[in-house]
């Protein structure tokens, strides 16, 4: 593999890099132990420079296999974009603040946009789940605008990445200390996980943020799809983690929804902590 280039000289708040390179060091080390396979295809749509990734969220952990895949093959790093719990508690979110994530907080044209857009004009590549949240179904809900938003403001490209793998580790309902293949600890022992890159997202000028959202949906279900399809643990019928398309056991679109309204009710998802 070809040496990537280097990353251009970028001002981050102090100790970012290294508290960011030690906990990739520590989710290789993990991934080496467990022999976690992590396949990244489509890198030949991603051009060189800084670049959107709109990532699908279907699990806990699907930052971790993108930031794996981009320092292997980049030797960047990513700022991510990181929704408001997280930084309930005051560790974790100063944790997530060193590492260089961003958290999503305010109304539309936020700070979080205008820090993005400062991230992506110095150099920076910049990473978020555009669903704001993990979708029960396994597959792409309504994208809200943010990553379109900063992509069209900066110029760079918007990229749809699908994760498909780390969800059967942990997701919503199926957490690491669970039964066997319901989701626990014990899937990390040779789980396979597959990312895969799309192409960039074309952004027309005057285009309406709905129908360009519906486009991002659209490119990040099939980034998702390509994945999945690609899976060595085939499509099993009314496998907890496959989605019912697929002939899977997960809830199908309509029930999420309903879920999802529930949430909404109990204000487990306030529209001001979107992008």
């Amino acid at each position: 593999m070809a040496t990537p280039p280097a990353a251009p000289s970028r001002t981050l708040p102090f100790g970012s890099l290294w508290l960011y390179d030690v906990a990739r060091s520590l989710f290789e080390r993990v991934a080496g132990a467990a022999h976690i396979e992590v396949t990244a295809t489509g890198l030949e749509n991603v051009p060189p420079g800084q670049v959107v990734l709109a990532i699908t969220h279907f699990g806990y952990i699907d930052f971790v296999p993108v930031a794996l895949v981009w320092w292997a093959r980049r030797h960047d790093r990513l700022r991510f974009l990181v929704g408001p719990r997280p930084y309930r508690s005051r560790l974790l979110g100063a944790a997530i603040t060193a590492c260089g994530g961003m958290a999503v907080l305010g109304a539309p044209n936020h700070a979080s946009l205008n820090a993005s857009v400062r991230a992506l004009d110095t150099g920076w590549s910049v990473a978020l789940f555009p669903e704001a949240g993990v979708s029960r179904s396994f597959t792409v809900r309504r994208c809200h605008t943010g990553a379109l938003r900063m992509a069209a403001a900066t110029g760079v490209p918007l990229i749809p990445v699908g994760v498909w793998g780390g969800h059967r580790v942990t997701t919503r309902g199926h957490g690491t200390i669970g039964t066997h293949g319901r989701g626990s600890a014990r899937d990390l022992w040779r789980a396979p996980i597959r990312v895969h890159f799309g192409e960039p997202v074309e952004l027309a000028d005057g285009d309406r943020p709905e129908r360009a959202a519906a486009r991002l949906q659209a490119a990040m279900q099939e980034a998702a799809d390509v994945a999945a399809l690609d899976f060595p643990l085939g499509q099993p019928a009314g496998a907890w983690w496959l989605p019912a398309k697929f002939g899977g056991g997960a809830p199908t679109e309509g029930e999420r929804d309903i879920w999802d309204a529930r949430d909404a009710m109990n204000g487990m998802r306030p529209d001001l902590d979107k992008m």
